[in-house]
């Protein structure tokens, strides 16, 4: 990733304004708000590392500047890539498994504001320390952002950002499809529900994942 400039032109911050207030994710269906808190929330292997992803791909390819705070160092360049993120145009914040340096991370790049997207990755965290974090954090993210045309997404393995969240879905792994006979079988596809824990006006919805291995 190369050096990413926070001081934008006049020509830049202009063009942000014509952004839609809103942000399709292709794979579900799910429209996301400009300005708004979102949270993702799942266990392993749940789809919620797939979605953010997505989100990320279609704002950096569009020349949008986004940010990721890897709490623990989870995150894998690679496997963005070849979901199409563009390297770029992503700040990429290791922070070794330190709670406190998440959210003085995350809390300095709500303040510098013109982030497409700040993805918040919590996964890894134990749990009863993310219970400890004061409601007040969320909140100042929260009002932060309003009037941004940035989206604050926050993944995890149960919710955190309680009703300082616009947005709360829950991720689960509902069917998984194998083939072969014995002993060895191959992962051919599996299905993940996508459940909003808030008022949502949408339906709900499922994806599917499908995996071709004839070139294999």
């Amino acid at each position: 990733m190369r050096h990413l400039s926070l001081v934008k032109s006049l020509s830049h911050l202009r063009e942000e304004q014509k952004h839609s207030d809103e942000v399709l994710l292709d794979a579900v269906g799910l429209a996301l708000t400009r300005g708004t808190l979102s949270e993702f929330v799942g266990a392993a292997s749940t789809g919620r590392t797939s979605l953010v992803l997505n989100l990320l791909a279609k704002l950096t390819a569009l020349g949008e500047v986004c940010a990721v705070v890897d709490s623990c160092d989870g995150f894998d360049p690679r496997s963005a890539a070849l979901a199409g993120v563009v390297l770029d145009n992503l700040l990429w914040i290791r922070c070794g498994g330190d709670l406190e340096r998440a959210f003085t991370a995350a809390d300095y790049l709500v303040q510098a504001k013109g982030f497409g997207a700040i993805w918040l990755d919590l996964g890894g965290l134990p749990t009863q320390k993310l219970r400890m974090v004061p409601r007040t954090y969320w909140y100042r993210y929260r009002t932060r952002i309003k009037e941004t045309p940035t989206l604050f997404v926050v993944t995890a393995e149960e919710p955190v950002a309680g009703s300082a969240s616009h947005q709360s879905f829950e991720m689960s792994r509902q069917d998984t499809v194998w083939s072969g006979l014995g002993r060895y079988k191959l992962l051919r596809e599996f299905h993940l529900g996508l459940q909003s824990k808030k008022h949502f006006s949408g339906p709900q919805t499922a994806a599917r994942i499908e995996f071709d291995y004839s070139d294999v």
